[in-house]
């Protein structure tokens, strides 16, 4: 299992993912991004701290794990009052998520 590093502030998205797969009693990221209809490469990016949690996949995890947004931010160490969907969409992180989803829908057309 691959494991992030947290920053010095407690913000650590691995260890909200390693939760969520022990809720939906998946053995790897690849089983949890199956269960979130994600592509494999953005779990294992969040997870290395390249890509923030974005809100679309906040939602998703809120929707297949039962749990609120709120307990899902506090296992991963956001503290933010508000989480700003422009905040990730008006960015370079934006268009790499963009570009997994491309790969992944263009591995799926093969």
């Amino acid at each position: 299992m691959k494991t992030s590093r947290p920053s010095s502030d407690g913000y650590d998205p691995g260890r909200l993912l390693t939760a969520l797969r022990a809720n939906l009693e998946r053995r790897s990221d690849k089983g949890l991004a199956r269960s979130l209809e994600v592509p494999g490469p953005l779990i294992q990016k969040v997870r290395s701290g390249e890509i923030p949690v974005t809100p679309e996949l906040l939602i998703r995890m809120e929707e297949v794990s039962g749990w609120s947004a709120r307990q899902l931010r506090d296992m991963m160490g956001d503290r933010r009052a508000k989480f700003r969907f422009d905040q990730v969409r008006n960015s370079p992180v934006g268009e790499m998520i963009s570009e997994i989803y491309a790969l992944a829908d263009a591995k799926k057309a093969l």
